[in-house]
């Protein structure tokens, strides 16, 4: 561990490394994107940031000085994390996903700050479609490799592979926005909390009716307990990242709106009498948002937090799965809930419906990455 650490402190990864001192501590001649190049990087330890580094570091120069290293350490983690997987390059999408890595990981090593834009533009248009193919990739495994591909595997490698991409795509936008000259970045130091969720609700129950043709009641109201003008109009404003607020409110609605779209159809029930409520409210520390319906709770025995876990078929919901997806939507959300310290929980009413709750901190030193460092899967 101890040399790990003093790893950390070294300069000049893929050509003469030295610690801090003078002290060479290995040498490696390696083009950037090479294997020995990726294996130098992944070797060392990621660096979480907060949001108050975020808000504080908006100058593209100073921001680039900490991206030119700390992206080929977090990417090369996810490579290795990839190539550690039993069978994965029987799977073509993971093959192409490891192929997308590699390119952004070599494209960051090559990068110069006047060019970084570029190249961190890219790199989030190329990996777009990772999720998706990652898990698609581990219900074919799964469905294959049952001996050694379990729940549990999946769930702990795709926490940490995700969590990892969260963190680079977070820096990645915080350098694109502050190069446009967006004052904080990516973050906006009043996050309207009860803003976020109306045009969350909006857009979900547009997709709703699109998709299904009914529409589902929802409420959203904000409470505070906070005084002395810390709140406009008891809501709860805080730093946060708007995207990311609505991403996870949006999973939470279409997963209470398909639930309760199934329950009215099937009962000739009325939207009416089972309304959707999202409660925002905080005090001094925390924000807190519950999402509550009444569509007769999750089954006993359902993990809902898994990425093999969906109730969706194809052709259904208008045929694009919109409104359903591949079973990444919840455990995702509650990944971007956790990357800033913060929590999402879920609590089934059998026979009466299903409240989740997202906890997330108010106060900026509390709000610091978590960032997984992914050594090996436990195999």
């Amino acid at each position: 561990m101890a040399a790990r650490f003093l790893r950390t402190t070294c300069f000049g990864i893929g050509r003469r490394c030295w610690a801090r001192g003078g002290v060479r501590l290995y040498t490696v001649q390696a083009g950037p994107g090479s294997a020995a190049d990726v294996a130098a990087f992944a070797s060392l330890e990621p660096h979480p940031r907060s949001v108050q580094y975020l808000m504080s570091t908006v100058d593209v120069s100073k921001i680039w000085a900490f991206l030119s290293t700390e992206l080929p350490i977090r990417y090369a983690e996810r490579i290795r994390s990839l190539e550690q997987v039993p069978h994965w390059e029987e799977v073509p999408d993971l093959v192409e996903v490891r192929d997308i890595h590699l390119d952004s990981f070599k494209a960051v090593r090559e990068a110069q700050v006047d060019t970084f834009a570029q190249v961190a533009h890219e790199a989030i248009l190329r990996e777009q479609r990772v999720v998706d193919m990652m898990a698609k990739s581990m219900h074919y495994l799964r469905r294959d490799h049952g001996d050694v591909i379990t729940e549990d595997f999946v769930s702990k490698f795709l926490d940490d592979f995700l969590l990892n991409r969260i963190g680079c795509q977070v820096l990645l936008g915080h350098f694109l926005a502050c190069r446009a000259g967006q004052k904080s970045g990516i973050i906006d130091p009043r996050c309207n909390t009860k803003k976020v969720c109306r045009a969350g609700a909006k857009a979900v129950l547009e997709m709703c009716v699109s998709c299904t043709g009914l529409c589902p009641n929802v409420f959203v109201d904000a409470y505070s307990a906070c005084g002395n003008g810390l709140d406009d109009d008891d809501t709860p404003r805080f730093p946060y990242m708007p995207h990311i607020l609505k991403y996870i409110v949006m999973e939470l609605l279409k997963n209470s709106c398909r639930a309760t779209v199934d329950m009215l159809r099937a009962g000739q029930l009325h939207a009416d009498d089972y309304p959707i409520n999202v409660i925002v409210c905080a005090d001094e520390d925390h924000v807190t948002i519950c999402v509550a319906d009444q569509a007769r709770g999750i089954p006993r025995g359902v993990n809902a937090w898994s990425y093999l876990y969906t109730t969706a078929r194809e052709g259904e919901y208008g045929g694009e799965k919109r409104l359903a997806g591949h079973g990444v939507g919840l455990p995702l959300s509650r990944l971007y809930a956790r990357y800033l310290g913060g929590a999402l929980d879920l609590v089934s009413l059998p026979g009466y419906g299903t409240h989740a709750y997202v906890n997330l901190p108010r106060v900026q030193t509390q709000q610091v990455e978590v960032v997984p460092e992914i050594d090996c899967l436990g195999l």
